[in-house]
C-alpha cells in the first residue's frame, strides 16, 4: 500500500497557476459593450413594454356589467322568484291536505 502523499504542494501549484493566469489574461476575455448601446437597448425595451401595455390595457371596470353584475343579478332574481313560487305551492299543498 502506497504511503499517503501531502496535498499541500499540489494545492500550492494550482493556486500559483491560477494567479499567473489571472495576471497574464487580465480581467476580461471579451470587451464589455459600450454604455450607449446598452442604454439604447434598455430604452427600446422599455418603450416597447409601455406601448404593449397601453394597447392591451382596458379600463378598470370595462366588462364589469357583462362579467359580474348582470349574471349575478339574474341568478339572484331567478332564485327569489323561484322561492316565491315554491312558497305558494307549499301553501296550496298545506291547504289541500290539512292535518
Amino acid at each position: 500500500m502506497a504511503g499517503r502523499r501531502s496535498v499541500l504542494p499540489a494545492l500550492a501549484a494550482l493556486l500559483a497557476l491560477a494567479a499567473v493566469a489571472q495576471l497574464s489574461f487580465g480581467t476580461n476575455f471579451v470587451a464589455p459593450p459600450s454604455a450607449k448601446a446598452a442604454s439604447q437597448v434598455q430604452n427600446n425595451a422599455a418603450a416597447a413594454g409601455v406601448t404593449a401595455g397601453l394597447f392591451l390595457a382596458e379600463p378598470a371596470y370595462a366588462n364589469v356589467w357583462d362579467d359580474e353584475i348582470f349574471p349575478y343579478s339574474v341568478t339572484i332574481s331567478f332564485a327569489i322568484i323561484w322561492g316565491i313560487i315554491l312558497g305558494f305551492v307549499l301553501l296550496r299543498l298545506q291547504e289541500a291536505f290539512p292535518e
